[in-house]
């Protein structure tokens, strides 16, 4: 039954990655959500099955089977990690309401880290609703509780537009230093992870965009100067704090924080 029970988890990430996909790139092309599914490259109706996902892509062998033309890597990339976290979920976890929580929160951070990374750009309409998805989660799962993702998300917003402000007077000339998108995007999190998780995900996403640049550069990918997608790597680390946050929380002495805050406030 465990068996049958992964492989529905499967399927739903594969499911769930390409509706990422989809919104992605219906979202930043103003189409409607609706209708049927596009060739990207050509624009021609998709069969039934060249948009299974990764499925299509693997009978196509990459390419394309209409219009010939190289079909992107980075959509069964998606739909791979979307089912990846879903099964790393299952297998952490098992069936429950954090099983589906935490899929939800993982779609709408995946669905975020794919079109800041493609389009660099963060949609306002996502971020609400990954913020109603947290916040009634930490309504029902009670590792987070709603106090928790309320000081989450006025730490990690908080935070982040102090940041904004401040890059706003440092850097005049710039028209946008850092994204008010990214203001919001922590703000969801904070919701998601809660306190003192997001935290962590705080101090862990700095070091993933800067891994994240190098490679960039060395790869002659980007030069210096070019825009770094910052929203990408928050993502990234809430994804990490997500899956499995223990081995973190502890490398960051997390316990400790939450232990010398009681501490502090518990004798004011």
């Amino acid at each position: 039954m465990s068996t049958l029970y992964l492989v529905v988890v499967a399927l739903a990430g594969l499911i769930s990655g390409l509706l990422i996909n989809l919104l992605a790139t219906r979202l930043t092309s103003k189409r409607s959500l609706l209708g049927p599914l596009h060739c990207t490259r050509s624009s021609h109706p998709l069969t039934w099955w060249q948009a299974l996902p990764l499925a299509g892509y693997l009978a196509q062998r990459g390419r394309c089977s209409t219009c010939g033309k190289w079909l992107a890597v980075s959509y069964p990339a998606t739909e791979l990690l979307t089912m990846g976290i879903f099964v790393s979920l299952f297998l952490l976890e098992g069936l429950g309401f954090r099983l589906l929580f935490h899929a939800l929160y993982s779609t709408f951070l995946i669905l975020v880290l794919v079109i800041d990374w493609k389009h660099r750009d963060i949609y306002f309409s996502v971020i609400a609703a990954g913020s109603i998805i947290g916040l009634a989660g930490s309504a029902v799962l009670p590792e987070v509780g709603i106090v928790s993702a309320l000081i989450g998300a006025a730490v990690a917003g908080g935070f982040f537009l102090l940041a904004y402000l401040l890059a706003k007077l440092i850097f005049p000339k710039v028209e946008e230093p850092l994204g008010a998108g990214d203001v919001l995007l922590a703000l969801m999190m904070g919701l998601m992870l809660g306190f003192p998780n997001i935290v962590g995900a705080l101090l862990i996403g700095p070091l993933i965009a800067g891994a994240t640049t190098i490679l960039l550069l060395i790869s002659r990918r980007s030069k210096l100067g070019d825009f770094i997608p910052y929203g990408v790597a928050l993502c990234a680390a809430s994804l990490l704090f997500l899956v499995n946050p223990a081995p973190f929380a502890d490398a960051l002495h997390l316990p400790a924080l939450v232990a010398a805050l009681s501490n502090i406030f518990g004798h004011s």
